[in-house]
């Protein structure tokens, strides 16, 4: 079966579904984290192609599956009529900061732009947990924005934030499974969309993947870019050649640093 189709997703949820029947927002997992057993958090960083998540969100409802959408700031993935649509489907919207990198690392410069942006995603839908946009091609690393512990603190009072996904939540115990890179392993093309944890969850294959999710970790976290999950061969092809490219740069970059 071909691998980062919407066919292929439906798959992996079935089979998690089978052994981990409880699907849980990042908002509900932080109000309710001492109490969890065993769960699966889907988190959508919907970097590009915002009709693709949409697909997803959908796809989800008819399964029953909640999920988070974390959506950038920018022109072509800034669709307030997508994130409404998404978030009637019970799922929860987030945003997906990147301030620090497009202020060039001004701390100052970037919370105006973080509390402008919020400002906005907040006309449209209600926003408890934000995740860091990796930017790999950028030097800033978005989370120092929140990183030091006395400004986190306050940062969250200001802005009503619960958290952020990988500063506010210990991985230690969950499988981190990720498709960062258009691949399954996470110390492979990933420059920063990275967690510690004690838990094995990284795969060579899809195959190993479904193997995987048929007997899994009780505790998982399932990252997805919607971006490059398409069922149609040429936006398929289109997207793997991007991924390439990518992947290409971000090896030159890493190499560079």
């Amino acid at each position: 079966m071909r691998d980062f189709t919407l066919t292929a997703y439906r798959n992996y949820l079935i089979e998690i579904k089978k052994s981990v029947p409880l699907f849980l927002t990042f908002e509900q997992y932080m109000l309710n984290r001492e109490t969890l057993d065993s769960f699966c958090l889907i988190r959508h960083d919907v970097d590009r192609k915002p009709l693709n998540a949409l697909r997803m969100a959908q796809l989800e409802k008819e399964l029953g599956i909640v999920s988070t959408y974390y959506f950038r700031h920018k022109p072509n993935t800034f669709r307030p009529d997508i994130i409404k649509k998404i978030a009637g489907m019970g799922h929860e919207i987030g945003y997906h900061y990147e301030n620090l990198s497009d202020s060039d690392g001004n701390i100052e410069t970037a919370l105006a732009d973080f509390e402008d942006k919020l400002i906005d995603f907040r006309k449209i839908a209600e926003i408890k947990t934000i995740s860091m946009h990796g930017r790999p091609l950028k030097k800033f690393d978005n989370r120092d924005l929140w990183r030091e512990p006395s400004r986190h603190a306050l940062l969250k009072n200001k802005f009503n934030i619960l958290g952020e996904v990988y500063l506010d939540i210990n991985y230690e115990d969950i499988a981190y499974i990720n498709d960062t890179g258009r691949n399954w392993s996470s110390s492979k093309s990933n420059l920063r969309d990275k967690v510690t944890s004690s838990v094995a969850a990284d795969f060579a294959t899809s195959e190993e993947l479904t193997k995987y999710l048929q007997n899994p970790h009780k505790k998982i976290c399932f990252q997805i870019h919607p971006e490059r999950w398409e069922d149609n061969m040429l936006p398929w092809l289109t997207q793997l050649a991007k991924d390439m490219a990518i992947n290409s740069l971000k090896k030159i970059f890493n190499l560079l640093r």
